[in-house]
C-alpha cells in the first residue's frame, strides 16, 4: 500500500500522527478554535462536559498530504497550505464524523446489494 493510500485508509499513518503532534498544528487548531469562538459550526454547540470540539480540515488533512507530496515532518512544515486557518473549521465531534474529511470516511465502503433487483427484472 502507497504512502498516500494508507493515508486515505484512515489517516493513521505514521507521518500524519507526526505532524498533528507538531507545534505548527497545535497552533493551527487554537487559531481555528478562537476564531470561531469554540463553537461547533454546524449545530452551534460549545466545548463543555458532553461536548468534545475538533478542528476539521476543510480540504481534508490527507488530500493535502497527497496534493503537496508530503513524506516528511520537513516538507509538512513547510507546506502553507496545510497550516491556513481558513481551511479550519470547529466542529463538536458527532458533526464531525458526519464530514466527508473525517479519517474513517476514507475507507472505501463495499457498495450495499440491492434487495429487491431480483424482483424489478421479473426472475
Amino acid at each position: 500500500m502507497g504512502a498516500s493510500k494508507a493515508v486515505r485508509k484512515g489517516g493513521k499513518t505514521a507521518l500524519s500522527q507526526s505532524i498533528r503532534r507538531l507545534e505548527e498544528y497545535e497552533h493551527w487548531k487554537r487559531s481555528v478554535f478562537l476564531r470561531d469562538r469554540f463553537t461547533c459550526q454546524h449545530c452551534g454547540a460549545r466545548n463543555g462536559r458532553k461536548r468534545v470540539i475538533e478542528a476539521d480540515h476543510i480540504k481534508s488533512f490527507s488530500s493535502l498530504l497527497a496534493e503537496h507530496g508530503i513524506d516528511s515532518i520537513g516538507k509538512a512544515k513547510e507546506c502553507l497550505e496545510l497550516w491556513e486557518v481558513s481551511n479550519g473549521r470547529t466542529l463538536c465531534h458527532t458533526c464531525h464524523q458526519k464530514t466527508d474529511s473525517y479519517p474513517r470516511n476514507f475507507v472505501d465502503k463495499p457498495k450495499k446489494k440491492k434487495r429487491n433487483a431480483r424482483k424489478k427484472e421479473g426472475i
